[in-house]
């Protein structure tokens, strides 16, 4: 299924779309659909609407608001106490109430690193080079 839609471009965009239309001989609606869709960054329908609508949001933050996300860690108390936790499950000695901060501090994990996910995605569609997985070690083994 496709719907049209009037989009009001400037003119050098309007005649760069052209222009790659007529390299790729292909209609110049389809090529601005094409160059739609590659800046699209998709959203996993499986998550928590509140998360669903943060992350869709994200795409219009700006490039630097984005790095930072990309950048954040867990506060280092939180990610002590999900260590202790950790450690206290796999002696058998978690409470119920470690227990559920075991798993609240886990749905914070898991948002965070989607958070971080989505800026990178977004960040490599607007045309950054992304870091390597050896810089990203090096940066976090900074004091």
């Amino acid at each position: 299924m496709t719907h049209s839609l009037t989009v009001n471009l400037p003119d050098h965009l309007y005649r760069q779309l052209q222009r790659q239309a007529q390299v790729v001989n292909r209609p110049l609606n389809e090529v601005a659909a094409k160059a739609l869709e590659s800046l699209m960054v998709p959203v996993e329908s499986d998550l928590p609407p509140g998360l669903q609508a943060e992350l869709s949001a994200m795409a219009y933050l700006s490039d630097d608001a984005l790095w930072q996300i990309a950048g954040s860690v867990m506060n280092n108390d939180k990610a002590a106490l999900y260590d202790v936790l950790l450690e206290r499950r796999r002696l058998g000695m978690l409470t119920p109430e470690g227990q559920a901060w075991l798993d609240t501090l886990r749905d914070e994990g898991d948002a965070l690193m989607l958070r971080k996910a989505q800026a990178y995605a977004l960040l490599k569609s607007r045309g950054h080079k992304l870091p390597t997985l050896d810089e990203l070690r090096d940066l976090r083994s900074r004091p």
